[in-house]
């Protein structure tokens, strides 16, 4: 099983792909953390959508259970997802404020971690750049 590409199913039928580097020099935790929280945030995970429980994902990824619980639980402590005892992992239908403050550097790593991530797949850094640049000239449009 090859954790560096996995499809993840989510509530109604679509799919959801975590792609995390477990040769970046950025924590698994983090990388995990941060495609949830981006797939929450930008409605690829819809409000009230079910996770798969941490067992589950930690077997499809290839990581620790550990590693996991670590990230629902901080999504949980942020606002993100909700624990229902006997029922599991849900995305919250009512987001919280975020309460991390920014973080340039962090933003910087992913961004790096994605870029490096595309540099394996036989793109050139000048294509690396222009993918990034069009993608920023998309979210500025929307």
């Amino acid at each position: 099983m090859n954790p560096n590409s996995q499809p993840r199913k989510q509530q109604r039928g679509g799919l959801l792909r975590l792609n995390l580097d477990t040769k970046s020099e950025i924590p698994i935790y983090v990388q995990l953390k941060g495609q949830l929280r981006y797939a929450i945030q930008s409605g690829q995970l819809e409000p009230g959508s079910q996770l798969s429980t941490m067992r589950e994902l930690a077997v499809e990824l290839g990581i620790d259970a550990n590693t996991v619980a670590r990230v629902y639980r901080e999504l949980e402590d942020e606002g993100l997802i909700e624990r229902q005892q006997g029922r599991g992992t849900f995305v919250r239908r009512e987001m919280m404020p975020p309460v991390e403050p920014f973080d340039r550097a962090q933003a910087e790593e992913v961004l790096a971690s994605a870029a490096d991530l595309l540099s394996g797949m036989n793109l050139t850094r000048a294509e690396v750049a222009n993918l990034l640049r069009d993608f920023a000239n998309r979210l500025e449009k929307e």
